[in-house]
């Protein structure tokens, strides 16, 4: 009877053990994100154990993006929210406070990290700050790194499970630094320039050794005055930079114009706030290895 009583207790212990774990087996912890960038980066460090989703979808402008009722009803059902910050989703504020209830740890992952100016930009983007720290690697690391401690907080369970993928994925991170250094190395020095649309790159150019010389914007919605523009073009001139740069979610003409009246290159298809639905830039690595390639083949 002992030895029965023993065994009953024991697998009274594992069921309750059992019931108690978030494993592979149970419902995935529900997450939310701004934008598909930081949604990949969720997925990366939480796998199977969490259900993810962005409110601003693939292709969307994450600065000027309107959440729809059904985005609304996604965020008021997550237990975790993650956000980029530094003034990068205009609209993050106001749909949080309307729905996201105070119990669900809302996680700012730029916080601290946005430590560059945007120049001539002192209204928007938070101020001044850059927001898009995430285009340096080495710092969308301390974003994983972030991430991983946000969902072991929330489901401490599986805090091993995390911390072994976010491990894992920051080796990714590593080695794809070291791919864009090199990279960046068959550029010669002095056509390691840059002008964009949107001023989205410098986190990226001060890694790599680049200079951000230029750009239409410094955040999207804001139109560039004529004068504004002849002067990117004595620039552009002035400095023989061999390209120009816009992203794949806005208008081209803009920047096809000044390119022409310039007479340099043009790329128009670059990402920085949000995923593609599929290649090139499906992934976080994706976005970063096609931008590197793209850059790098304009310049070289």
């Amino acid at each position: 009877m002992h030895r029965l009583q023993r065994a009953a207790l024991l697998a009274m212990g594992l069921a309750a053990a059992l019931i108690c774990s978030r494993g592979a087996g149970a419902a995935p912890l529900p997450v939310i994100t701004s934008t598909t960038v930081l949604a990949d980066l969720v997925e990366q460090v939480g796998g199977d154990r969490v259900q993810v989703r962005s409110l601003a979808p693939a292709g969307a402008d994450p600065h000027t993006y309107q959440p729809t009722p059904e985005s609304m009803r996604l965020l008021s059902q997550a237990r975790l929210v993650f956000f980029n910050g530094a003034g990068l989703e205009e609209w993050w504020t106001k749909a949080v406070r309307a729905i996201a209830t105070k119990e669900t740890p809302v996680v700012e992952l730029s916080k601290g990290l946005a430590t560059l100016k945007n120049p001539g930009d002192d209204h928007g983007h938070g101020g001044g700050a850059d927001p898009h720290v995430w285009l340096d690697p080495t710092k969308a690391g301390l974003y994983v790194a972030r991430i991983r401690d946000a969902l072991s907080q929330a489901d401490a369970p599986n805090a091993a499970y995390y911390a072994e993928r976010a491990k894992a994925y920051q080796r990714e991170l590593d080695a794809l630094d070291r791919w864009i250094q090199a990279e960046a190395a068959k550029v010669p020095p002095v056509r390691r320039k840059i002008v964009t649309f949107h001023n989205a790159f410098q986190y990226f150019a001060a890694r790599y050794g680049f200079a951000v010389k230029g750009f239409i914007v410094a955040s999207p919605g804001k139109e560039p005055s004529a004068k504004a523009m002849a002067e990117l073009v004595r620039l552009i001139r002035q400095e023989q930079i061999p390209a120009v740069f816009a992203e794949a979610d806005f208008n081209p003409k803009m920047l096809e114009g000044l390119a022409r009246e310039a007479g340099v290159q043009v790329v128009t298809n670059l990402y920085d706030g949000s995923l593609s639905t599929g290649p090139p830039a499906q992934s976080y690595v994706a976005l970063l290895r096609h931008d590197v390639t793209q850059i790098v083949g304009a310049l070289k």
